[in-house]
């Protein structure tokens, strides 16, 4: 494909290794995707493969971004297309080096979260936060959002058009939990499909460790 990323965790902090090179190419895995596909330890890790719709090839495009607010930081990587939001500029963070519908959205969730939750704690008020805030990107924004976004303790996925498939005690991923947008999964098991309602803005779950402790289809 046009780039790949890898988003994940070490001791608190947030840690991106993407490029514009493609991960798979004539029979060969890229290098430093294959290295970190073998050696990452983290409570969470988000890996994307891009398929470009819009934009240059370059590093810039790849996913996963990464920003760090308030002294915590956080991985975001999107799949869609949403040319509406690419004129908004964030309040709490930059990203003045993408130039992306993606990178426009990361910053309104970021801004959206941090303005409705400094009086809440714990993830039922982070997610209720990041509920409301997705509800008035679809709604400011309209366009076609898929996206992952964690602060390393809790990963929210959200859609309003695509749909989740979820494998969990494969005998190959050690009690974890895989969530892709791959609408047949990623290998022959029983991998189980979680799409929105019709009528809603959107499907938002929140994931701890391996479980899902949260999932609502979004007004």
């Amino acid at each position: 494909m046009d780039g790949w990323g890898i988003g994940y965790f070490r001791k608190g902090q947030a840690y991106v290794e993407k490029s514009a090179e493609r991960a798979y190419h004539e029979g060969r895995f890229h290098d430093s995707f294959q290295r970190l596909a073998r050696v990452i330890t983290s409570k969470f890790i988000i890996a994307h493969v891009r398929l470009r719709t819009s934009g240059p090839i370059d590093e810039c495009h790849a996913h996963p971004f990464v920003a760090r607010v308030r002294g915590q930081d956080w991985i975001f990587a999107h799949n869609g297309k949403a040319p509406a939001i690419e004129s908004y500029r964030g309040r709490t963070v930059h990203l003045d080096e993408a130039v992306s519908d993606s990178a426009r959205a990361f910053e309104y969730l970021l801004d959206g979260i941090w303005s409705r939750y400094e009086d809440l704690r714990g993830v039922p008020g982070l997610f209720s936060a990041v509920a409301e805030t997705s509800s008035h990107l679809v709604r400011d924004y309209p366009g076609s959002y898929n996206y992952f976004l964690t602060n390393g303790w809790v990963l929210f996925a959200f859609s309003n058009h695509r749909q989740f498939m979820l494998l969990k005690d494969s005998r190959n991923l050690e009690g974890g939990l895989l969530v892709t947008t791959v609408e047949r999964g990623l290998s022959g098991e029983n991998w189980e499909r979680v799409a929105r309602q019709p009528q809603s803005r959107g499907m938002l779950m929140a994931i701890v460790g391996s479980d899902i402790v949260m999932r609502e289809d979004v007004p």
